[in-house]
């Protein structure tokens, strides 16, 4: 099991705005802020690494109610919710059986408060009504 799907499993996910995938692999994520008009992923760093030197930084993965969408093809579900900050949010792919794909962090995102899926499409909004839409079969978001 890998660093991020135990921390998952306790309901934690790291505080710095990240993709973090169950493989292991960790990428810088960019946003402008809780508009959500600019998102992208950026350049791989080691999640291990970061916390073995800041073993604190991590927050809360609170799911919303209304942050599960099933995805239409039957291969899994989207979630989003919050973290124990109020500024953050977070969003995540899980397989058919519930374990973790993927989650991304956002510190300044505003918690996601609603999850939609279709087609090869999620999208996430925001306690503020803003919403991003992430293309799951980019081979980053893509199921490996």
């Amino acid at each position: 099991m890998g660093l991020i799907t135990e921390l998952w499993l306790a309901g934690e996910v790291p505080a710095r705005d990240g993709l973090y995938r169950a493989d292991g692999t960790a990428f810088d994520a960019h946003i402008d802020g809780p508009r959500l008009s600019a998102f992208r992923i950026g350049e791989p760093f080691d999640l291990a690494a970061l916390l073995a030197g800041s073993p604190g930084l991590v927050t809360s993965a609170d799911p919303h109610p209304r942050g599960t969408a099933e995805l239409p093809d039957g291969t899994g579900y989207v979630c989003c919710g919050d973290g124990s900050l109020g500024s953050e949010g977070f969003f995540a792919r899980l397989d058919s059986d519930g374990d973790l794909m993927w989650v991304v962090v956002l510190g300044q995102s505003n918690p996601f408060v609603l999850a939609q899926a279709e087609g090869p499409h999620a999208t996430f909004t925001n306690n503020l009504g803003h919403a991003l839409t992430v293309d799951l079969t980019a081979p980053v978001f893509a199921r490996r």
